[in-house]
């Protein structure tokens, strides 16, 4: 986080919406595939449909002809027995489309009809649900998920005539199956004889949900990384640049003490408010300087041409004014005594300070001092000693207490 802080707003605004593009950008692939999903699995219920209907059409045709030509079934004619003929079909159409079609019945004659588990919950729900004809869910068969569609089958007259009463069924077919041992006797008109159970396998689904979003992704990725790269140039031109060029001039004025720049105005959104602002604040700077160096210039010359010499220090003892008539007095330039204690200033026969110290002093006897004129040793450079007049005032600057000394030598 700390680093976050460190970087430059230019580089953390583009962080900013780098991560909302990509949570965008996420949410968008995701609502994609959903819809993809979507579409493809309603394909798939629509290819499992069609494949479902052909095979009960070829069942129906084939009963319709069979009735209509007067054709006799027989042994030799087992393959045109429509369940028997539509599930030869169904099988021919699988190895071309990769998917399961098979002809359920949990009253199989044939052992390749047998229902799985799923198939036996859902022929129940059909015989459960009479006006219910399709059911389609996803399911795991072998670790693989696995798209199941069923479409039941009705028992209709050509079925009856193999399906129904026993007595009634051609001779081969009794032969075939003995009705002592077979269950697909005894079904009635409209009874659920089976279903058309389709099976596609989610992988090859998926595979054509992944191409299909192949594409969009690729073309979307495009879109946001140019949103990106708009975005992060509209940004260095409208805000971090002019912010740039503010701190410029910041630094510039800092550097040079000199308050004349400004920055060209840009417009009247919130950058150009704080450059107004700016411009403002410099010319109100430049203008409290002046007078300040005017002040200071006037305040030098009086302090300059005093005839007496003046000392400012704090109240700790340090020198922060020293004129020249005192420079003259002392024998010290500004340089030397700038910034040194005021005590080194007066002579060890002021026995007022011994062993006290001048912030003690001048703590406790400020009040008196001020009243009134006081003859104090002075102690020249040199160490000679010599008298003089003082005259002491305080002020306070910013919670600071400060003393100013107008020294006169008494002659």
């Amino acid at each position: 986080m700390l680093q976050f802080k460190n970087l430059g707003l230019f580089t953390k605004i583009s962080i900013i919406i780098l991560l909302i593009l990509l949570g965008f950008f996420s949410l968008f692939t995701f609502l994609n595939f959903r819809q993809q999903r979507a579409f493809i699995m309603g394909e798939a219920v629509e290819k499992a449909r069609i494949v479902a209907f052909e095979a009960i059409r070829t069942r129906e045709y084939l009963s319709s002809q069979l009735l209509e030509g007067g054709v006799e079934l027989s042994r030799q004619r087992y393959g045109l027995v429509p369940v028997v003929a539509s599930t030869r079909v169904g099988e021919l159409v699988s190895r071309d489309l990769g998917y399961t079609i098979r002809q359920v019945s949990d009253r199989y004659r044939n052992a390749n009809n047998a229902p799985d588990d799923f198939e036996v919950r859902v022929l129940e729900l059909f015989r459960q649900r009479q006006n219910l004809q399709e059911h389609y869910d996803i399911v795991d068969m072998g670790g693989k998920k696995v798209f199941r569609y069923l479409h039941s089958f009705k028992a209709d007259t050509s079925c009856l005539e193999c399906h129904g009463d026993p007595a009634q069924a051609p001779d081969f077919i009794r032969e075939m199956f003995p009705a002592d041992t077979d269950k697909a006797y005894h079904y009635e008109l409209g009874d659920v004889i089976g279903a058309a159970s389709v099976s596609i396998p989610l992988d090859r689904l998926y595979r054509q949900i992944y191409a299909n979003m192949g594409t969009d992704v690729l073309y979307s990725g495009g879109i946001f990384l140019a949103l990106l790269i708009f975005l992060g140039a509209l940004i260095r031109i409208a805000v971090t640049r002019p912010l740039a060029r503010l701190g410029e001039v910041i630094r510039e004025i800092i550097r040079t003490g000199r308050f004349d720049q400004k920055i060209s105005r840009r417009g009247l959104d919130e950058i150009g408010l704080l450059v107004d602002s700016f411009n403002e604040l410099n010319d109100h700077l430049r203008e409290k300087t002046e007078h300040l160096e005017e002040s200071e210039k006037r305040f030098r010359v009086l302090t300059e041409t005093a005839r007496d010499g003046i000392v400012s220090f704090l109240s700790n003892g340090q020198i922060i004014l020293f004129n020249r008539r005192a420079e003259k007095m002392f024998g010290y330039s500004k340089r030397e005594i700038i910034g040194v204690s005021v005590e080194k200033l007066i002579h060890e026969e002021c026995t007022s300070l011994q062993g006290v110290g001048i912030a003690a002093y001048l703590k406790e006897e400020a009040g008196a001092l001020v009243r009134s004129l006081h003859q104090v040793p002075g102690r020249k450079r040199d160490g000679g000693l010599f008298y003089l007049e003082v005259s002491l005032s305080v002020a306070e600057s910013e919670g600071h207490l400060f003393y100013t000394a107008i020294v006169r030598e008494r002659t």
